[in-house]
């Protein structure tokens, strides 16, 4: 749930039980409690909307959308960089895509970006393995509590990440599994941590395009890159679509 839900804003600051209660409108206040504090315990950081800790810019990019709380799990200070740069794609990836997202990745990640993806297979997944390899810091937004990774297999990445000074970031609490309409809010917020996005495969069907959507609402074509193909197929087939729009600037692999 976002800023933009109807709550009497005259009553701030609301306590971070009474903000995930009113996300969670089914949940009582005991049931609230009970998951902070089991997130505490397992060293997630629920962040308020209105605390210091909540990244500036976070507000600034999405504003009203903006999630009521965040939940984080590892380094805090990354989201203080001003270099974060989103490298996404699609989960059905060829081997081309797969190379083109870890080697962006890599190349960034070794100037000293910060590599914001979805932790999903595919490109993301290539992205977050890229970044690591380059010994670089990678943030994974998330679509589920931190309780649980979405998918399954990547629960070592997801360990990888934190273990080697990244961090998982979600709206959303313990408990809570991924869904459609999630993964596609999740989108929002991996551009709202973003400066930049870079799309490193992606069909015309791809989810991706959501993505891209939000950073044309939020960040502005200027700021969204693809990578330009050779040849081009059902797999790569967004990409073309978001040059020749003129939505994506076109970036090429060496």
């Amino acid at each position: 749930m976002s800023l933009s839900s109807n709550i009497d804003k005259s009553s701030l600051p609301f306590s971070v039980e009474e903000l995930l209660c009113i996300q969670m409108q089914d949940y009582t206040m005991e049931r609230c409690k009970f998951i902070l504090e089991q997130q505490n315990k397992e060293g997630v950081i629920t962040i308020p909307f209105y605390s210091e800790l909540y990244p500036k810019y976070l507000l600034d990019i999405l504003g009203d959308d903006a999630p009521l709380l965040i939940h984080i799990s590892g380094d805090l200070d990354l989201f203080s960089e001003n270099n974060r740069i989103a490298i996404i794609g699609s989960r059905k990836a060829d081997d081309k895509g797969l190379k083109s997202a870890y080697q962006l990745a890599y190349k960034y990640a070794s100037m000293g970006y910060v590599i914001v993806s979805g932790l999903a297979l595919g490109c993301d997944t290539a992205a977050h393995k890229g970044c690591l390899q380059a010994g670089g810091k990678t943030i994974a937004v998330v679509a589920s509590g931190l309780n649980i990774t979405h998918p399954k297999c990547n629960k070592i990445l997801q360990e990888e990440i934190v273990n080697n000074g990244g961090a998982i970031i979600t709206e959303y609490p313990f408990g809570i599994k991924a869904n459609p309409t999630r993964l596609v809010e999740r989108c929002r917020l991996q551009i709202g941590l973003s400066q930049e996005v870079i799309v490193a495969q992606s069909s015309p069907e791809s989810g991706t395009m959501y993505a891209v959507q939000f950073a044309e609402k939020y960040l502005g074509a200027k700021n969204i890159y693809a990578v330009e193909y050779d040849k081009y197929d059902d797999n790569n087939l967004g990409n073309k679509y978001l040059i020749e729009r003129g939505i994506a600037k076109p970036i090429t692999i060496e």
